[in-house]
């Protein structure tokens, strides 16, 4: 990957033209039965009355979040997703920037963003912006894409794939969320949980290949090689039957200390 290489200019061109498919991948991803957002939002408190939904996509995570009495906010800043999300929840839904909020200090219950964290960077900035709109005692929880030993089918299924591609998926930020500890050094926010989760998605048609294929940040990869990755798969169902791609997850959870327990430690 070359160095300054316009991450902001790659997303705004992603999700412009396909809004909606990373909703779409996961909500086809599953553990249990069960999907990540479902996972996220298992950390809000029913409680929890006023939620920011960062890079919040199609709104899916909105949804999953929605409950009597409870306002939740989607911001980000691609239109194309907005308005799919518009169209599909009831929002509110505001086009904004995750580093510079449009909220008032300590005004928020609770910050959530599914695989925001390794794309909205750098982390530092905006650990320090959700500690500064969330109240005393209101947490961040994010979901990242992390590495886990995989059964070997999975490995091969995977190394199937990377090796048509011949690039790993990339993001603007590291996707591995231990490296965000030091980023929360004082902003107010400590680590109060880190998990792991290995989620699937089922490849059984070309339609679910070219999907999976498709929602990749593959910033320096070919079409020739990503067409080569989605034939592999389809090939592997027309010989196999279905095709598990797992994907392992990360929940991370911050909590904004409350001023007496932060002057306590000071």
């Amino acid at each position: 990957m070359k160095k300054g290489f316009d991450w902001g200019a790659y997303l705004a061109a992603f999700h412009a033209a396909r809004p909606g498919i990373t909703e779409e991948v996961l909500s086809r991803t599953l553990s249990g039965g069960h999907t990540s957002y479902r996972w996220l939002a298992r950390a809000v408190s029913p409680r929890a009355q006023v939620v920011v939904d960062l890079a919040c996509g199609s709104g899916a995570m909105g949804r999953e979040l929605s409950q009597d009495g409870r306002t939740v906010l989607g911001v980000d800043l691609a239109e194309s997703e907005l308005r799919l999300a518009d169209a599909r929840g009831d929002g509110p839904f505001i086009c904004a920037d995750a580093l510079n909020l449009p909220l008032a200090d300590a005004s928020v219950d609770a910050v959530v963003s599914s695989m925001g964290a390794v794309v909205i960077q750098p982390a530092r900035a905006l650990f320090t912006d959700v500690g500064r709109v969330l109240k005393p005692g209101g947490i961040f929880a994010f979901t990242a894409p992390t590495v886990l030993p995989l059964h070997p089918r999975d490995f091969a299924t995977s190394l199937g794939v990377v090796t048509r591609l011949r690039s790993l998926p990339r993001f603007p930020g590291p996707t591995e969320v231990t490296g965000y500890v030091d980023a929360l050094m004082g902003t107010g926010l400590r680590k109060v949980e880190d998990a792991r989760e290995r989620y699937h998605f089922e490849v059984s048609s070309p339609e679910d290949a070219e999907l999976i294929v498709g929602a990749l940040y593959l910033p320096t990869t070919s079409q020739k090689r990503r067409d080569a990755a989605v034939n592999w798969l389809v090939d592997r169902t027309i010989k196999e039957g279905p095709v598990r791609i797992s994907i392992a997850m990360r929940r991370f959870v911050v909590l904004k200390q409350p001023v007496a327990t932060r002057d306590a430690e000071l």
